[in-house]
Parts: structure tokens; C-alpha cells; sequence
């Protein structure tokens, strides 16, 4: 029985993290124009121009932020109401969502 559940968990896990990604390439094709105001917009496009690293690596670093401010509803909730999470991302402070996005590049 108890292989059952992790193999279910394991099978969760992985349509999970697909969903996310799909969500994450519309983020990144789009430079995150959808998910933020042209203001904000302004300042995470200065961050990603201006940094060394390139702005490929930041952009990555800016959508993984974004879905570590949003862990816990994602994890609380359903397919639906996490497919609807990340297509209409809730409003959040740039400045906190960058300095996320920076102190992940410590850990990379």
C-alpha cells in the first residue's frame, strides 16, 4: 500500500511541475508583459538588462521567484484553481519578487 501512495505522489508531482513549466514558457515568451503592470514591467526589464549574469538566467530566476511567493497556494490548492493561480498571477511587490529572484542566484 505504502508503494502505492509514493507512486502516486510521484505521479502528481511530475503532472504538476508540467503544468507549471507550460505556464512558466508563457511567462518567459512573453517577458512577463501578461502578468504585471507596464511600470513593474519597466523595472523587471531593467533588471534584466542589467544584469551580468544575462538576462536569460534572470528571467529564469524572476519566474521561479514568482512561484516560490506563490508556494503555498499552489500547493493548498486544486488543478483548477492553480491553473487559474498562474494565469492570473496576484498582484505582489516587484522589489520583494527581485530580491527573491536574487537570492536565488546564491544557491545556483
Amino acid at each position: 500500500m505504502a508503494v502505492i501512495v509514493v507512486w502516486v505522489c510521484e505521479v502528481v508531482k511530475v503532472w504538476l511541475l508540467a503544468v507549471v513549466a507550460s505556464r512558466m514558457i508563457g511567462w518567459i515568451t512573453l517577458l512577463l508583459t501578461q502578468e504585471f503592470n507596464f511600470a513593474n514591467n519597466l523595472h523587471i526589464w531593467d533588471t534584466l538588462l542589467s544584469d551580468p549574469d544575462g538576462p536569460q538566467e534572470t528571467l529564469l530566476r524572476v519566474c521561479c521567484a514568482m512561484l516560490i511567493l506563490i508556494r503555498r497556494r499552489l500547493l493548498a490548492g486544486d488543478f483548477t484553481s492553480n491553473l487559474k493561480l498562474l494565469q492570473n498571477y496576484p498582484p505582489i511587490s516587484i522589489r520583494h519578487l527581485l530580491c527573491v529572484a536574487n537570492k536565488l542566484r546564491t544557491l545556483g
